[in-house]
């Protein structure tokens, strides 16, 4: 059984689908009112003691054959933004968010109770997420008790320095409520000024990548100091937001750009905070979002379950006699995938590796070469002016 809570979802102001677990309290009876009203009770519990006290060999014998399973719970915190909190666009039936998908997978695989602590919210940057999720102590006592851990966030820290840096560029006040606004206005403005160009180049040199890496940093270093030992944690890169956008090369090439960027900030950490990647850049995410061309859909969610889970050992309870070893038909289906994708994920990584190599040595002739397109095109002006009369 997967235990939570789901608070109410407003989708209409943004909040948070969160699923957040409580210890469940019972409520006791005052010692006095148990004495007075229930003294029948009293002498019936009495017995059922004496007789629990004759079986108890039995009792105790059970429970070592099973392993002492029958107290065995796992324990699973998720955090990030839109992406694990399964946000659905407005004709977007209900869909199962990828940490929901894990929680599943884990009872299955192991046969035993799954706790999964979910700490997710539209629109989260890595500084929210400092601040809301990884500073107050509740949040933290979910962190110590993970076997696993998931992140998922970026995206939003990607989209609104992009979206400052295109008011900056075209010196207006207009509030872009989407990456996707603020890439067709500066489209539109560089078909209209080239010369805009030349800011775009100096955005991309001047980008604050620092300020990403110090909440970024940040972030992971709370969580591996409040992890218990033996745990594990996947982080998944940052995907191309605006793939499906139809955008002109010079544009395409600054968002993978800053993109790749950011990514390299999270691979460079992985090792000192013991945590896996899993690359969504370099997936098949882009084909499976919803009507919006950015959140994943069914398929979406399903494909990133599928690529962390290939990150992760599923198996964290021992099977310990035999009657566990006949897992059931789910199990079984469940560990064949995550085998297959295991496998798929080692010749990804290792053509992704290659393709980051080869990307990087692209986009920086890239740049190089925004920048000497807007020069010529300087240039090209100045020469108009002086042959003008």
């Amino acid at each position: 059984m997967i235990e939570y809570n789901k608070q109410e979802h407003n989708k209409s102001i943004g909040r948070p689908s969160v699923l957040i677990f409580y210890p469940r309290k019972v409520k006791r009876m005052k010692p006095s009112a148990y004495r007075h009203n229930h003294r029948p009770a009293r002498l019936l519990l009495t017995a059922i003691t004496a007789l629990a006290v004759l079986v108890s060999p039995s009792l105790t014998a059970s429970a070592e054959n099973t392993g002492g399973r029958e107290e065995e719970l796992l324990y699973y915190t998720a955090l990030g933004d839109s992406i694990p909190n399964g946000y659905r666009a407005d004709d977007t039936p209900e869909l199962i968010s990828y940490p929901s998908l894990i929680a599943q997978d884990l009872q299955a695989v192991n046969h035993t109770n799954t706790e999964l602590s979910q700490f997710t919210k539209n629109g989260l940057t890595t500084e929210k997420l400092n601040t809301l999720y990884l500073a107050p102590p509740g949040k933290q006592e979910a962190l110590s008790k993970a076997d696993i851990i998931t992140l998922t966030v970026g995206a939003n820290d990607l989209m609104n320095e992009f979206k400052k840096v295109s008011r900056e560029i075209l010196d207006t006040q207009t509030s872009f409520h989407t990456a996707g606004e603020a890439l067709q206005a500066l489209q539109e403005g560089i078909s209209g000024n080239p010369l805009l160009l030349v800011d775009v180049a100096s955005a991309i040199t001047s980008w604050d990548y620092d300020s990403f890496e110090e909440q970024w940093v940040l972030a992971v270093e709370t969580i591996h100091h409040f992890r218990k030992d033996g745990s594990q944690m996947a982080v998944t890169a940052i995907y191309n937001p605006v793939e499906n956008a139809e955008l002109p090369g010079t544009l395409n090439a600054i968002v993978k750009n800053l993109i790749a960027k950011m990514n390299e900030i999270i691979y460079e950490h992985a090792e000192e905070y013991d945590y896996q990647v899993v690359d969504l850049l370099n997936s098949d995410i882009a084909e499976h979002t919803q009507s919006d061309g950015l959140h994943p859909d069914q398929q979406g969610q399903e494909l990133i379950r599928n690529l962390i889970e290939s990150s992760l050992d599923m198996q964290i309870v021992q099977i310990t006699d035999a009657s566990d070893e006949e897992h059931s038909e789910e199990a079984k289906l469940v560990e064949e995938r995550i085998a297959a994708e295991k496998k798929a994920a080692e010749l990804k990584a290792q053509k992704a590796a290659r393709e980051r190599l080869i990307q990087r040595s692209i986009l920086a002739g890239g740049v190089i070469l925004l920048i000497l397109l807007a020069a010529a095109l300087i240039s090209r002006i100045k020469r108009k002016k002086k042959k003008e009369p």
